[in-house]
């Protein structure tokens, strides 16, 4: 790999990922070939390829543009035709080695926000990562690489490794091999422990965006997973520290250290003294160590996309016949409700109310999956809410 320059391999497997996710956005459905990973450079983008109309192909150089810090003054005379053209305009505004990525945060009930990075920081991040797996033969990506976790672990660090990088998902044969570095989510893993009986030799997993269960780590190790990897980070940052599972502790990658922030509170700090707001509060462990404790923000993270609990108990305290409601993440991965009716209205008919409500107005993401109905919510002695079954 150039020192600062995104190799064309990374280029194009995010370019593909980015404009599928733009067909996604303007049609509300996958691409039809969205799940066969990067499509060939020779692809036309209209008519007998991709089948993007000219308004979803000027869709597509926006987000490419947002995407790689882009202009038109690096395009050529005539429109690209082929998939090869997009690469080419992102390689040429990036030959200098010093561009930048822009990603956005995976906000459900938030709004995204545009996140910058240094090119020459998500490379650099990808060597390091590097180091630490050796001796696999390919990269299994399970995740997109329009996000950040993506274009780092599956366009990068397969081009830092010298290994190809081959796509799969869930629903369909994995076909894992020894030696393989498998990237994936936790709802991935959680569905790897029902569906992978055992796991050909030295495969490693890495997981992200979002908690990863410790029993389903346990289920997986068992099942044969020569080593699992719990990565922290966030849009706003990349990588910030890692884990091998059952470790509670995350050591910071070589990137960054731990600055005190007020009382009790921590903040990270690069090479070039840029501070940085972690995602959550931590408690540090030595030097270089740490161990999350709570978002700061009151988020989970639902299929690795961020959903706000208190907004939407907000959301559903709208619903008539609603008094109450309290939302938290269920160990499954998904959100899970309690309600407190309003007098003299039946449960049945309430909970196929907030049914129709849900479809309406939340994500997928937001819809809690498992309902309890009580007359209170579950409190303990102090007055403070607690969990419920």
């Amino acid at each position: 790999m150039t020192k600062h320059r995104v190799p064309r391999s990374a280029v194009h497997r995010i370019v593909c990922a980015v404009v599928a996710a733009e067909f996604r956005r303007q049609r509300g459905t996958d691409h039809p070939d969205a799940a066969k990973g990067d499509w060939p450079a020779s692809t036309p983008i209209g008519d007998n390829g991709l089948g993007l109309d000219s308004v979803e192909q000027l869709g597509a150089l926006g987000a490419l543009a947002v995407a790689f810090d882009l202009d038109d003054s690096l395009l050529s005379d005539d429109p690209p035709q082929m998939v090869g053209a997009w690469v080419d305009w992102v390689m040429h505004a990036h030959v200098e080695g010093n561009g930048r990525i822009t990603v956005a945060t995976s906000g459900s009930t938030g709004s995204p926000r545009p996140c910058v990075h240094d090119v020459v920081d998500m490379i650099d991040e990808a060597a390091f990562l590097a180091t630490q797996f050796t001796g696999r033969r390919r990269v299994v990506a399970l995740v997109p690489a329009h996000h950040l976790y993506g274009m780092i672990w599956t366009a990068l660090l397969p081009d830092a490794l010298g290994v190809p990088v081959v796509v799969r998902a869930i629903g369909a044969p994995l076909r894992l091999a020894a030696s393989d570095l498998v990237i994936a989510v936790p709802e991935q893993w959680q569905a790897f422990v029902r569906i992978v009986r055992r796991f050909p030799e030295d495969v490693i997993g890495v997981s992200s965006a979002g908690f990863l269960n410790d029993s389903v780590a346990a289920g997986l190790l068992a099942a044969g997973l020569t080593r699992l990897v719990d990565v922290y980070s966030s849009s706003e940052t990349g990588g910030i520290a890692m884990r091998d599972v059952p470790a509670n502790g995350y050591d910071l990658l070589p990137r960054w250290r731990l600055s005190e922030h007020g009382d009790e509170d921590w903040r990270l700090v690069d090479r070039h003294g840029r501070f940085y707001d972690l995602p959550d509060f931590v408690e540090r462990i030595g030097d270089s160590t740490l161990r999350p404790i709570g978002r700061r923000d009151g988020a989970v993270q639902v299929g690795g996309r961020n959903v706000w609990p208190e907004r939407v108990a907000n959301s559903l305290r709208t619903v008539d016949g609603v008094a109450d409601v309290a939302v938290r993440l269920h160990a499954h991965g998904r959100l899970k409700a309690f309600v407190v009716p309003k007098p003299d209205h039946d449960p049945v008919q309430l909970s196929a109310r907030i049914e129709h409500f849900m479809v309406i107005r939340l994500a997928d993401q937001e819809r809690p999956k498992g309902f309890r109905f009580g007359p209170a919510l579950p409190r303990n002695a102090m007055g403070k809410l607690e969990d419920w079954a």
